[in-house]
């Protein structure tokens, strides 16, 4: 393993108390976005502990639904650091640039999506139990103030969501592709991965 793959994840946990402290330090002169935008950069940093350490097993959930084998522990890390790249785009790019509405709002919509995707994540992964690795962090520290961030920026954007799904799904799907590639998943595989997937989701053997 490479230094970012052993890394990264403190490397993220750095920028998050950073983030944090900075917060702290500067209450009164933020605004209401600035800190709802620190709370869920925090919050993300709590996320992917919890996904990836404690308890930890996530990315064996996914890489089990798409037929992946999960026991290369390099690899795993080295995906996980094209999500931590991912997060800075997702989440520290809106949080400087926080004066743009439109761009604080994508934070927002992962922040929903990870709550979504984690109690789905139960019944899709048929668990015993009413938790998925990384659902408690999403509930807590990403849907809330994704709503409030969603409450506060939303109505001064009108065609500009376009721009803020676009920004998105751009950064999502680079995203996608990197991990992909670490797994040694190309494009032209996704039918049979979307075929292996359906199968797990079903119950079946793959």
């Amino acid at each position: 393993m490479t230094w970012w793959d052993r890394s990264n994840i403190y490397i993220l946990t750095f920028g998050g108390i950073a983030v944090l402290i900075y917060m702290i330090i500067n209450w009164a002169a933020l605004t209401p976005l600035q800190i709802a935008l620190s709370f869920f950069i925090f919050g993300i940093t709590l996320h992917e502990w919890e996904e990836t350490r404690f308890p930890g097993g996530f990315y064996k959930l996914m890489t089990g639904m798409i037929g992946v084998n999960n026991s290369d522990q390099a690899k795993i890390e080295c995906s996980h650091g094209c999500v931590v790249i991912a997060i800075v785009f997702f989440a520290y790019i809106p949080f400087f640039f926080n004066g743009v509405h439109w761009l604080a709002l994508v934070p927002a919509i992962l922040g929903i999506f990870e709550s979504f995707i984690h109690i789905v994540g139960i019944k899709i992964h048929h668990l015993k139990h009413f938790y998925s690795p990384g659902m408690l962090t999403a509930l807590l520290f990403l849907l809330p103030p994704s709503i409030f961030i969603i409450v506060y920026a939303a109505p001064g954007v009108g065609w500009e969501w376009v721009l803020t799904f676009v920004y998105y799904f751009a950064v999502f799907f680079c995203m996608e592709l990197a991990v992909w590639g670490v797994f040694g998943i190309k494009p032209k595989d996704f039918p049979k991965i979307a075929k292996r997937a359906r199968a797990y989701v079903l119950g079946k053997k793959s």
